[in-house]
């Protein structure tokens, strides 16, 4: 798995987003995600969904991490997933090229984490403790 974004590697030319469809905040965030302008092609993927689970289920954190995928088999979970969601998008790609380092992963781990209770607030389904996709 790469470091993110600003990797030296070769860009990727489209990606998968794979996000926990057990969760309403994910999904919810799903939704923004496809309402965007895209600088590359994106899908967007459900982790229960089969083909999804046959392609990429065996990635580390698949199902309980959000993970984008490139054409080229590269992979990001959790915050560097995050970071790569917003550098497909056309109006954050520059943003996620700042938001790097230690304080970024750590934003982004809090998210991942409390994501549960971040539905919870925005008037979404509580996970519960656990959180999603326990």
């Amino acid at each position: 798995m790469n470091a993110g974004p600003g990797a030296t590697a070769a860009m990727p030319g489209a990606v998968a987003i794979v996000h926990d469809d057990t969760c309403p905040f994910c999904v919810r965030c799903a939704g923004w995600l496809s309402s965007q302008d895209t600088a590359l092609p994106v899908e967007l993927w459900a982790a229960s969904d089969p083909e999804a689970v046959r392609r990429w289920g065996r990635l580390p954190g698949y199902g309980s991490e959000l993970v984008v995928v490139a054409d080229d088999g590269r992979a990001w979970v959790g915050p560097d997933a995050f970071l790569m969601a917003l550098w497909s998008l056309r109006r954050f790609r520059q943003l996620s090229a700042t938001l790097t380092g230690p304080l970024a992963r750590a934003l982004f781990r809090s998210l991942s984490t409390n994501r549960g209770r971040l539905g919870a607030l925005l008037g979404l389904e509580d996970c519960g403790e656990d959180g999603c996709r326990r």
